[in-house]
């Protein structure tokens, strides 16, 4: 039980530095299927298989592995935990000894790795809304730059327009109106895509 415990809070603490799912995942297998109350732990996630096996143990032919489980469950006949982890992740853990006790602690284990891959793709998610929020802003201050001759070109031939005459005057200000039309189209773009990535974090 001690080594469960001690074997069960590594985990718990660690999963939080780790940067990827990948590693979260490698690392529970890892970590797990050297427990000695473990004969066998597999994880299926979007349809990758990571597993650890004690030698001689033959799992991966279990039908139970075919089934992605709703909650935590423990399969008595197979010595079995299952649980999911997050959406598309599941984890599959053989024992060779079970009780409540032991059940509660990967119960909790489970939740707290669903937990930090939860978190690490929020993390994520919010890191591309920060690199999409900086390339907005770099392509507003390029349109606002744009914005400036054609309205530029607008004073002056509201200013110039009895010397350039009235119909000259007109076409300037149709012209510089167009590309400033074209300039908040581009905007309008930046915002969409802003507003879709928000929407997907938030």
């Amino acid at each position: 039980m001690i080594e469960l415990l001690f074997t069960a809070f590594t985990i718990a603490s660690y999963v939080w530095l780790l940067d990827n799912r990948e590693k979260i995942l490698r690392f529970l297998c890892d970590e797990i299927g050297e427990l000695e109350i473990c004969r066998a732990i597999v994880v299926i996630d979007n349809g990758r298989e990571y597993y650890r096996m004690k030698k001689g143990v033959r799992v991966l032919d279990c039908e139970y592995l075919r089934y992605q489980p709703k909650s935590f469950n423990f399969v008595e006949k197979e010595m079995l935990i299952t649980a999911p982890i997050s959406a598309n992740s599941s984890v599959y853990i053989f024992l060779n000894q079970y009780d409540e006790e032991i059940g509660q602690i990967f119960q909790d284990l489970l939740r707290v790795v669903g937990r930090a891959i939860e978190d690490l793709e929020v993390r994520k998610r919010k890191e591309e809304l920060l690199k999409t929020v900086r390339e907005n802003l770099k392509q507003f201050q390029y349109l606002s730059d744009k914005l400036r001759n054609p309205l530029a070109v607008i004073f002056g031939a509201l200013e110039m327009k009895y010397e350039l005459g009235l119909e000259k005057a007109c076409l300037m200000i149709s012209e510089s109106a167009e590309k400033i039309k074209r300039v908040l189209d581009e905007l309008s773009e930046c915002e969409v895509q802003t507003i879709r990535l928000t929407r997907t974090i938030f």
